[in-house]
């Protein structure tokens, strides 16, 4: 069994409000292996992000394990995490706002390399760019343009062309391509595969857009209000979707096949739990058709078939 790049165990990340503590993250348990994508899905604020930037240390962990390599970075200084970072890099969702607007393409692929301490010599620096840029296709006379110069996919094409500078082996993409237009997003989704493919790349991808997750993911991992409710092989998740948000999402997509209009479908009804302080038990179920009073006590994950788990009483059984 090989070995995974990126593992974390029990991670948490609280943040402190007036009215309490808002758990983001709850007891997330993931691995991702060399050359592989997690996909990780869920609704606006279910903490897809914030597990992303958790795991960098972007955001300092409230307790739990990273595991880089098997070595737990939550326990890194700052000057190792300099080494880690080399290693782990994120692409934004909106490449607008995640660039510098005072910087030239060129400078903005060569800050990372000139900070990091990678190359020193000009020449070297602006070979290296060139190279960067031709493998992420940006046009070469793009060098002297300024983000405000280039539409959405270019853009998003130098934020990875940043990321791929330090020649990292994981990425975290939080939702890459939600910003832009579906034929932009295809090419996007294609440059990252490649690259996957020619570097042996590592993906977290982060996204709310099931279609793109099952184009991209080995696994996928569902997320609600913190926590994990389904985590399967993407071919399995598909076929067989057992947590009732996991199918809702799914039901949700829209379809081209006519024999699926008249499918049943799950509505989600009920008020959304609060995030902070929540009681115990599984926070789908004011919203979950198929609650008992079970599903107010823990709900743990539960592996109900070889590398497929879900965390519902009814599901688990």
């Amino acid at each position: 069994m090989a070995t995974p790049l990126v593992e974390t165990r029990n991670l948490k990340k609280y943040f402190k409000t007036g009215k309490g503590m808002l758990h983001a993250v709850e007891d997330v348990n993931l691995k991702i292996y060399p050359g592989k994508t997690l996909g990780v899905v869920g609704e606006s604020g279910c903490g897809k992000s914030t597990l992303g930037r958790t795991i960098l240390r972007l955001h300092q962990a409230t307790s739990g394990e990273v595991l880089y390599n098997g070595e737990n970075i939550l326990q890194y200084k700052k000057k190792d995490m300099k080494k880690i970072h080399l290693n782990m890099q994120m692409v934004f969702q909106d490449p607008y706002s995640s660039l510098d607007p005072r910087m030239s393409v060129h400078n903005l692929i060569a800050e990372p390399v000139q900070v990091c301490g990678i190359l020193k010599n000009k020449a070297e620096i602006n070979e290296h760019v060139r190279d960067i840029m031709e493998m992420c296709g940006l046009p070469a006379d793009h060098a002297n343009l300024y983000p405000h110069e280039l539409d959405g996919g270019l853009r998003q094409r130098v934020g990875l062309a940043r990321a791929m500078a330090v020649s990292p082996k994981f990425i975290v993409c939080d939702e890459p391509v939600s910003a832009l237009d579906v034929s932009i997003q295809a090419q996007i989704l294609n440059l990252l595969m490649d690259l996957q493919e020619q570097r042996g790349l590592s993906y977290m991808f982060v996204t709310h857009d099931l279609c793109v997750v099952k184009h991209i993911s080995d696994e996928i991992m569902v997320m609600y209000m913190g926590q994990t409710v389904e985590y399967a092989k993407t071919e399995e998740l598909f076929a067989h979707p057992l947590h009732p948000y996991t199918r809702a999402l799914l039901q949700a997509v829209p379809t081209i096949d006519l024999s699926q209009r008249n499918r049943e479908r799950i509505t989600l009804k009920g008020e959304v739990t609060s995030p902070i302080d929540p009681a115990p038990g599984c926070r789908f179920a004011p919203r979950c058709p198929y609650a008992t009073e079970r599903c107010r006590q823990d709900v743990p994950l539960k592996e109900v078939a070889p590398g497929h788990l879900v965390a519902c009483c009814a599901c688990s059984e």
